[in-house]
């Protein structure tokens, strides 16, 4: 049985990176076909997206890893964007409405 592809692990190009400049070069390498400021620019979102949540540095460069290449990928179109929320309208009843506002 084949796992969709969005449900495919990312593939990443080494175990750990050293550092943040590190990284940055791997993926202006792995990602040629788009520009090293495209790169460097989600790269930089994903680093101020970690920073803060009390991850050691491993950790930081771990996910932001993760989610600089996820974003890279679908700039590149080799993934398609369906993470989007299409929100419903939900329909409540009159007696959860009256429940709500009395608290």
């Amino acid at each position: 049985m084949s796992t969709p592809q969005s449900l495919e692990p990312l593939p990443r190009c080494c175990e750990t990176h050293a550092d943040w400049q590190e990284l940055a070069e791997h993926l202006v390498r792995d990602f040629d076909e788009l520009g090293a400021a495209d790169v460097v620019r989600e790269l930089v979102r994903a680093k101020d997206g970690v920073e803060g949540f009390g991850l050691d540095r491993r950790e930081e460069l771990e996910m932001g890893e993760l989610m600089a290449r996820h974003q890279l990928s679908m700039l590149a179109g080799r993934v398609a964007d369906i993470a989007r929320l299409d929100p419903e309208r939900h329909v409540r009843s009159p007696r959860s409405q009256g429940a709500s506002a009395t608290g």
